[in-house]
């Protein structure tokens, strides 16, 4: 059955459905797909979800007064309390779907030619993320929130030429209604622009992904098409468990308190999916080390496509299978650690296994 048959069969039997499916997952759709190739699928249907209610959210956030208009969404908005937990939950969700997505590509070499671009546009769809993440965090209003501003900000005001200027820029002054009022733009805009790389990502990913060759196509569309409906039941029972029983999964619970600027916070307070860079920022001295730490973490992880000796046929290894496992540790335990030697050394490795073991075990494992 040739692709053209394939959509013509699921217009004809579920137009609506056939047709987001055949959109969203066309580009797997061959024989031996597995139940994780709805990853970029089931992506893009979150974002497309945070994105509306965003905007619902967008209605009443009040960025002068943010922590009482987040009570206000959750306690006097109809049904308020419910899109509040459906945007936190799906926040939590998007970024598990992200990181198992490109801990997968790493698993299975999935960036080698001719997948060097897609894999390039998820790591930027993962730091555009972690913006729009993080600047939706600091918009709660929160006690976490508002010290987590207050270091970014002064951090990148502190900084001196162009630099400072960007951030200046950027933040628009110190952590008041102003800034928030400013970031809330930033915040939509970086949104949008996620929405874009997912788009472009699409398209990059079916340019490389093997056509079936002709009267060789998929022979029955049903079974393949269940696969995503089943993907999309399972993610859905995971999405409402978490929604009603741990909206506020992942987030700091100080962060349900009001701001205090005469409160400080001891260590760092931060959403899950954050902890991780900010290891590596913490990791190395001074502002110009945090900002260089983040910046290394994220360019060696787009540069592994060169960094793997192996070329587009080499073997897989089982030595690079386990130190991918290993470097999925040492990521959690960024995130997890409560001791500063801890995390130096986590972020020593995090580099060293990307500079010095990805290049020579790929090395080896090809010869």
């Amino acid at each position: 059955m040739t692709m053209e048959l394939k959509h013509s069969w699921a217009g004809e039997r579920m137009p609506w459905l056939g047709g987001l499916c055949a959109c969203l997952f066309a580009p797997v759709f061959r024989p031996g797909s597995k139940y994780l190739d709805t990853l970029p699928g089931l992506i893009a249907i979150m974002l497309a979800f945070l994105t509306f209610s965003g905007v619902v959210l967008a209605v009443y956030y009040d960025p002068w007064h943010a922590f009482a208009s987040v009570q206000f969404i959750g306690r006097d908005v109809h049904n308020g309390w419910l899109v509040h937990a459906y945007h936190a939950t799906g926040t939590t969700m998007l970024f598990g779907l992200v990181y198992l997505y490109l801990f997968r590509a790493m698993l299975t070499r999935g960036y080698r030619a001719p997948g060097e671009l897609v894999w390039a546009l998820g790591v930027k769809l993962l730091a555009v993320l972690l913006l729009v993440g993080w600047l939706g965090f600091v918009l709660t209003g929160g006690a976490a929130a508002y010290w987590s501003l207050f270091k970014a900000s002064n951090g990148a005001l502190a900084l001196s030429g162009a630099p400072g200027a960007i951030g200046n820029w950027f933040f628009g002054g110190t952590a008041g209604g102003n800034a928030l009022a400013r970031l809330e733009v930033f915040h939509a805009l970086l949104a949008l622009a996620a929405l874009v790389v997912v788009g472009v990502l699409f398209s990059a990913r079916g340019a490389v992904t093997p056509k079936a060759e002709p009267g060789k196509g998929v022979a029955f569309f049903p079974y393949y098409l269940s696969q995503y409906l089943v993907a999309l039941a399972v993610f859905a029972l995971i999405f409402t468990v978490l929604a009603f029983f741990a909206p506020h999964f992942g987030q700091p619970r100080v962060n349900a308190l009001p701001a205090d600027p005469l409160t400080l916070l001891v260590g760092a307070a931060l959403p899950w999916y954050l902890l991780p860079l900010a290891g590596v920022a913490g990791a190395l001295p001074g502002i110009w080390g945090g900002i260089l730490g983040v910046v290394g973490a994220l360019a060696v992880l787009a540069a592994l496509p060169w960094l793997d000796r192996s070329g587009p046929s080499g073997a897989k290894g089982g030595l690079y299978g386990f130190l991918t496992w290993v470097l999925a540790l040492d990521v959690l335990g960024l995130g997890l650690s409560c001791s500063p030697l801890l995390t130096v050394l986590f972020t020593l490795w995090y580099f060293f296994h990307f500079l010095v073991l990805t290049p020579v075990v790929t090395a080896m494992e090809a010869k």
